[in-house]
């Protein structure tokens, strides 16, 4: 009944979850996202809405600030090449892992191809992957450059495709072409 209570217990319940992940070997990204999953479809999760927005809006920055204080430029410069071809193939495995299945669900081609292009931004995901694999050892600093570029890229660029696909209308579907 204390004000700021039902945050406190859901963020304590994410730490919570997060470290028992980390302790089983898991990356804590699974262990939060596992209580997100769990408070879902309870009553609890609409009155945390709003708050959890306002710790979002706050927590996000952070974030992608310790995100790029990880990288180091120096070390991903013998990997440019190798980035560029890794972003490239991330694009085209993107859209047409996802707009070629559109095909096959009944969307015609702008459909497909808006849906491919809406997925591409690999966001915060990727950027946990790879964090984890730098902690642990398992990638250098020149991959996890590569990462953060794709990432990078890959976010910028969907919206530039993406908003001139919707700009000039028209269905999605095949049905009503």
């Amino acid at each position: 009944r204390v004000s700021g209570a039902l945050i406190a217990l859901s963020l304590a319940l994410a730490l919570l979850s997060a470290g028992l992940a980390e302790s089983f070997g898991l990356a804590m990204i699974i262990g939060a996202y596992s209580i997100g999953l769990a408070l879902s479809r309870t009553s609890l999760a609409r009155r945390l809405h709003d708050p959890i927005n306002a710790l979002y809006a706050a927590l996000v920055p952070v974030f992608f600030v310790v995100m790029g204080m990880l990288v180091n430029v120096q070390a991903m410069s013998g990997a440019v090449v190798f980035g560029i071809v890794i972003t490239i193939l991330a694009i085209i495995s993107k859209v047409f892992g996802s707009g070629g299945p559109a095909l096959g669900v009944g969307f015609n081609l702008r459909g497909a191809w808006r849906i491919g292009i809406g997925m591409l931004p690999r966001g915060e995901v990727a950027l946990i992957v790879a964090g984890v694999g730098l902690a642990r050892g398992v990638i250098g600093q020149d991959l996890f450059g590569v990462s953060i570029f794709m990432t990078i890229v890959t976010t910028i660029l969907a919206p530039i495709i993406l908003v001139p696909l919707f700009d000039k209308g028209g269905s999605d579907r095949r049905d009503k072409a």
